[in-house]
């Protein structure tokens, strides 16, 4: 009896393994299947692509991406050249990292890479159509080209730079400096008095907004309120942002399209009510800011309120961080290269004698200029810029070979690679601004999309290139020249006691930011003998 149900025990067990041992193999079976599939699939796809790392199935090259991505794309140009191609989950992703790749497809061939790549998100945000959206930046088609032609022509004017923009961004500029004075000297985080300072010139050039700094902290103010929606917005938008490559992931999107849906109808209600106080008060002949030119053209260009709020908005949008973050950068390379800080100074008290920094002094002040131009080239704030999307194949040459970039793929310009190659720039990583002053990249300046004319200017593009380059580059100049140079004509930049150097350490979102550090900033009352009176701004 006993020795029988032994046997049987033993006989259940041997079938259960068996089972067990043929449920594993042909699970094994199917994966290598997959594997195979998946393997020769990457392989014949690659027949005409640029080279690139070996994706992995589902979430492709994701995993080698974090936590700095452009420094990451930086290694596979080193390992696999100027053109590479990878992939964001199944998103095909081809990556230019050179000037002469980037004169081929945004010169030569540059009436093909105009349009973006939307997100779920940014449809919804934007309001996209089968165009893109309504604004400027992320636009498609006939609208595009509309909307441009609009933010360029008002908001880039020279007339508007010079007797609306330049005034307020000086008062400003110095409204920061009496706020950073009265601290004494003291150690302090930069980032809030930046950021502040931005965002009151972008406030005051589009809605006729500021923010006093007891306002900033003031529950239920126009600030708290108008920050509560930009954040939500932000945070919304960056929630789940892998499922816009990585389709099963949506899975686990519950409920996110409704939460999206409803932060944009709470961020339009607060537009629109700023709107219809503009429209009230509106005098066509002495337009006040940006919202109100867009109004005085409404009905001549054909636009919907929705669209005039949503080109106003960008500018809030796109001009805050990316400004903050570079003028953050260059305090924090200032503060660690005291001798290039001095040489820059001596400039603007021999050049200014005392008085404020005008805009007018920016070609007397070429090596103050080279500090800020340096800044951009070495910390980037946007260094692979916005992505584009083929919809035709595009052929390129790289290296002697010619390479396809299929329909409906995503390209990157990774200018920080550019911007970094040994074979652009002479001691790369070096914060030198003697470079922009002297020798053979003394005369490259700032550009915007006719950089691409000439591979020469290619190699340092800080405000992107082609038709779809920033629109808003003339006021970006004008407003980093003015800061930067405020900012070190003003103060002597240390850091705290007890501290050598500030470590470089880096944050990737929006725009790449330092991460946060302290600083001492002496007022420099012995240079500046006739600061600018703000009429107590605060």
């Amino acid at each position: 009896m006993a020795d029988s149900l032994a046997l049987s025990g033993r006989q259940a067990f041997e079938t259960l393994f068996l089972q067990g041992w043929r449920s594993l193999r042909f699970g094994l079976g199917l994966l290598g299947a997959y594997t195979a599939t998946h393997v020769l699939g990457v392989l014949w796809s690659r027949r005409y692509l640029p080279p690139g790392p070996f994706p992995l199935p589902i979430i492709g090259n994701f995993h080698q991406l974090k936590p700095l991505p452009h420094r990451a794309l930086q290694e596979f140009h080193r390992q696999y050249g100027p053109l590479i191609t990878i992939y964001m989950g199944s998103r095909l992703t081809v990556v230019l990292g050179s000037p002469e790749v980037v004169k081929q497809t945004h010169k030569d061939q540059g009436d093909r890479f105009t349009h973006r790549v939307l997100t779920d998100f940014a449809r919804i945000s934007l309001h996209a159509d089968e165009e893109g959206g309504k604004n400027v930046a992320l636009a498609g088609g006939k609208y595009w080209i509309k909307a441009r032609r609009i933010f360029v022509q008002e908001l880039m004017s020279k007339k508007f730079i010079t007797t609306h923009a330049v005034p307020k961004i000086e008062e400003e500029n110095w409204s920061t400096v009496d706020a950073i004075r009265e601290l004494g000297g003291k150690p302090f985080d930069p980032h809030f008095y930046l950021q502040r300072l931005s965002l009151n010139i972008v406030f005051r050039l589009t809605y006729s907004l500021r923010f006093g700094r007891d306002e900033i902290t003031q529950e239920n103010s126009k600030f708290q309120e108008l920050m509560g929606v930009i954040n939500t917005v932000v945070k919304i938008g960056g929630t789940n942002v892998m499922a816009n490559y990585i389709p099963i992931l949506k899975i686990f999107n519950f409920g996110l399209k409704r939460r999206q849906i409803e932060t944009v109808a709470k961020r339009d209600k607060v537009l629109f009510q700023m709107l219809e106080e503009h429209k009230r008060d509106l005098n066509p002949a002495k337009p006040r800011d940006f919202l109100d030119v867009l109004l005085t053209r409404q009905k001549a260009e054909g636009l919907s309120d929705r669209e005039v709020m949503l080109i106003a908005w960008e500018c809030i949008t796109a001009g805050t961080d990316t400004t903050s973050a570079t003028m953050h950068w260059m305090t924090l390379l200032l503060t660690n290269h005291p001798e290039i800080q001095r040489k820059a100074q001596e400039e603007i008290d021999r050049v200014t004698g005392g008085r404020p920094v005008m805009l007018d002094d920016q070609p007397k002040l070429r090596y103050t200029d080279a500090v800020i131009k340096e800044t951009m080239r070495l910390q980037p704030v946007v260094p692979m810029m916005v992505p584009y999307r083929t919809v035709e194949n595009i052929y390129v040459t790289s290296e002697g070979c010619q390479y396809c970039i299929p329909r409906d793929s995503q390209v990157l310009v990774n200018g920080f690679n550019m911007q970094r190659d040994p074979k652009n720039w002479r001691d790369p990583d070096t914060f030198d601004p003697e470079r922009f002053v002297t020798g053979p990249d003394s005369d490259i300046e700032i550009r915007g999309s006719d950089a691409a004319s000439d591979p020469h200017h290619l190699k340092f593009l800080p405000l992107g290139t082609g038709r779809r380059a920033c629109a808003g580059y003339a006021l970006a100049k004008a407003e980093l020249f003015l800061q930067g140079a405020t900012l070190m004509q003003s103060f002597e930049w240390k850091p705290p006691p007890g501290v050598s150097k500030i470590p470089m350490g880096e944050s990737f979102g929006i725009a790449v930011s330092p991460n946060h550090f302290e600083v001492c900033a002496r007022y420099r009352s012995e240079a500046v003998t006739a600061p600018l009176q703000t009429g107590g701004l605060r």
